[in-house]
């Protein structure tokens, strides 16, 4: 590999592989690669393609690395391809109504740049000013918006993919609509790194709409709090976000609300948009107070302090203790019902509970903890056991164990329940015609 690429390309060096690694994972376990690639450029993707497929050589590849799951972890030796690198917006076509960017470009940033011809990029994931496009689509990522404007997914329009051996494909075109040939866009959507390495996306644009506004609740218990979600889901109304969350350990928002949250334990959000977003808003609020509540109706800049927290990943306190984590996601209807379910598994185990949700989609993102006992080194089994409850209720409710943070290694046993072994076989066949020498991120779901 070395002459066929720049030398700052390749970084070999021991320590330097540590390091770098390191900065890319945010849940850093397991071995390091041999080798760490930083290409600039889609040609020496192809380059890199190329060489590790004639030798068989693993290719893990990653972005910023806030996934979770272990989703990139290193298995077998190999190399970690980076896309820092490839962040370059290749062009914004605001008539057209996409823009074309590299897999290395931050979130956030697409809406910076975009911002001035009266175009935003709908999906908004938590992690928006941290992860980049490539992870985005890697996992189907989802965020704040999706009970109105859906996934990843549904905001690419064609994919540039680099294969094992280097060849590169074009998966759609920049139309909004498209049957011609079978849907690879949306096939490498959500792959994990497992078909190809995804380089650049060309991403559906639309019009900024028409202010913001929301109304809020807060609310004593989980019971309480799964009605007020029904409420809105039962209204003839269709909000942009429904956020659940717990009221914020620390005070970051203004005084003038400290009387109205009390002793409340959870909070829940309803988001509108556009020229109808204040009828749409008054329908919910008269939903909730129909059931009694007391609703605020929060400026934008007053709610962002509510929100202070959650954005920076500190939204719980920090301690030492064992937790499980889950981003599953169940039927709308379902939603109240698995609340109930994790507080009753909460209190089975003694334990604590996290809980944040996008209400709006039945996705729910728990963390259930135990204190961990000096020289305690293995997860207790209790808890192991807490997410087997918890994970196969959610199966028993027609509902998903992943929403949007994917699979990688902690989820895989569960597919075959998911997914049926048939419908298992025949995505591990597809992925052996895209990866017949299994080099792309190997003993993840798909082997």
């Amino acid at each position: 590999m070395q002459g066929k690429l720049p030398d700052d390309v390749l970084i070999d060096d021991p320590q330097a592989i540590r390091d770098v690694s390191s900065d890319h994972d945010r849940e850093q376990s397991g071995s390091f690669p041999e080798i760490v690639l930083m290409p600039e450029c889609i040609d020496q993707v192809s380059t890199i393609m190329e060489w590790a497929d004639d030798l068989r050589i693993p290719v893990y590849t990653r972005g910023s690395g806030t996934g979770m799951g272990h989703l990139s972890d290193i298995g077998k030796p190999g190399v970690l391809l980076l896309t820092d690198r490839l962040n370059r917006i290749v062009e914004i076509n605001s008539e057209g109504h996409y823009a074309r960017v590299q897999a290395g470009v931050i979130n956030a940033d697409i809406n910076k740049a975009i911002r001035r011809y009266g175009l935003y990029y709908a999906p908004d994931p938590a992690s928006s000013t941290l992860s980049t496009i490539g992870g985005n689509i890697a996992t189907n990522a989802g965020g704040f918006k999706c009970a109105k404007y859906g996934v990843t997914r549904d905001s690419l329009l064609s994919l540039k993919v680099v294969l094992p051996g280097g060849d590169v494909i074009d998966t759609g075109r920049p139309v909004m609509k498209n049957v011609a040939g079978l849907d690879l866009t949306s096939l490498f959507t959500g792959s994990e790194g497992q078909l190809g390495i995804i380089v650049e996306a060309t991403i559906r644009l639309r019009p900024i709409v028409h202010g913001t506004s929301h109304a809020i609740v807060f609310l004593d218990s989980l019971e309480e709090s799964g009605n007020a979600v029904s409420a809105v889901l039962r209204a003839p109304v269709q909000p942009t976000a429904l956020e659940f969350m717990p009221v914020p350990y620390i005070q970051t928002y203004p005084d003038a609300y400290v009387p109205l949250v009390g002793d409340a334990s959870w909070m829940l959000v309803a988001t509108t948009d556009g020229w109808a977003k204040e009828h749409d808003l008054d329908v919910i609020t008269k939903a909730w107070e129909e059931q009694g509540l007391t609703v605020a109706r929060p400026t934008d800049e007053e709610l962002e302090t509510f929100f202070v927290l959650r954005k920076t990943g500190k939204a719980r306190p920090e301690g030492r203790v064992w937790s499980i984590e889950s981003d599953a996601a169940v039927p709308l209807d379902r939603f109240s019902e698995l609340l109930i379910f994790i507080k009753e598994l909460t209190q089975d185990l003694g334990a604590s509970l996290f809980l944040l949700a996008h209400a709006g989609d039945g996705n729910v993102h728990v963390s259930i903890m135990l204190p961990r006992a000096d020289g305690e080194t293995e997860l207790p089994d209790r808890l192991v056991q807490a997410r087997r409850r918890l994970l196969n209720q959610v199966l028993d409710m027609d509902g998903t164990v992943t929403g949007e943070h994917g699979v990688g290694l902690e989820l895989k046993d569960y597919l075959p329940r998911q997914l049926g072994e048939r419908n298992l076989e025949l995505q591990r066949t597809i992925r052996r015609v895209f990866d017949p020498h299994d080099i792309l991120n190997p003993g993840k779901w798909l082997a």
